[in-house]
């Protein structure tokens, strides 16, 4: 099996759904889909992110007289239906089935007419950039791909290729981040931004409370909080394996 990934850049005005990302840093999402037939395709999304953020993207998905996604240079006449799978505070996930994709020049429909049946789609996006990766049986039309998909983008948006080759890992945890409240993940971020977890440390809990505005106890709590919840849904895909050292039944 082969893998073929890429990014989509925006800038800001060329489609209403990057804008919102563009808008909310926090926001993110993650992705997987893949074609039944060269003009149909299923696609699952989880988005994670601020309750504003997240109303209007339900808004732009599923209002029909709200401006939908545009990536095209051409009108799409797809037809897509959405459903909503699960809506909390910080967390939507969204089912997209879409029909006629041949009639459409977009990203999914030229590696559903140019590339071999039976790819798997893994996605992720934040702020301007949506990271794209295709598992394929082979890289046959590959390159007639990349030409088509760059020829039909709109203005604003930009395909940098990254790479061509073998799959090395699975990257499985698109569908399976775990949700945390909205006050955690923002904590953990600004750890994650500030070095907090690299090694050597590059800030303390302290000073990252000093530029948070936050009593030190508090942005320790907030991510003593994450990491359990973290560490407890990465675990929980690998069901009741045995703990090394475990006395034996």
């Amino acid at each position: 099996m082969r893998e073929l990934t890429f990014d989509l850049v925006y800038e800001r005005g060329a489609d209403p759904v990057a804008d919102v990302f563009i808008e909310f840093p926090s926001l993110s999402a993650n992705a997987i889909a893949s074609c039944v037939r060269r003009d149909r395709l299923w696609r699952v999304e989880r988005f994670t992110g601020p309750r504003a953020a997240l109303d209007r993207v339900e808004r732009h998905r599923l209002d029909p007289d709200a401006p939908h996604e545009e990536m095209t240079d051409t009108e799409c006449q797809a037809v897509r239906e959405h459903g909503v799978l699960e809506r909390t505070p910080s967390t939507l996930v969204l089912y997209t089935f879409v029909t006629k994709l041949h009639q459409c020049d977009s990203v999914l429909a030229q590696a559903a007419r140019r590339l071999d049946l039976g790819f798997v789609l893994q996605s992720r996006r934040r702020e301007h950039r949506h990271q794209w990766r295709l598992l394929l049986r082979s890289a046959t039309n590959v390159g007639v791909f990349r030409r088509e998909a760059a020829a039909h983008l709109d203005d604003g948006i930009r395909l940098e290729i990254g790479r061509l080759g073998p799959v090395d890992s699975w990257n499985d945890d698109s569908l399976a981040t775990v949700s945390l409240p909205p006050e955690q993940r923002e904590t953990l971020r600004a750890a994650v931004d500030r070095g907090y977890y690299e090694t050597p440390r590059e800030i303390t809990v302290s000073d990252l409370a000093d530029r948070l505005d936050l009593p030190a106890s508090t942005v320790s709590y907030r991510l003593r909080q994450a990491e359990a919840q973290l560490a407890k849904g990465y675990l929980s895909r690998f069901g009741s394996e045995r703990v090394v050292g475990d006395p034996a039944d």
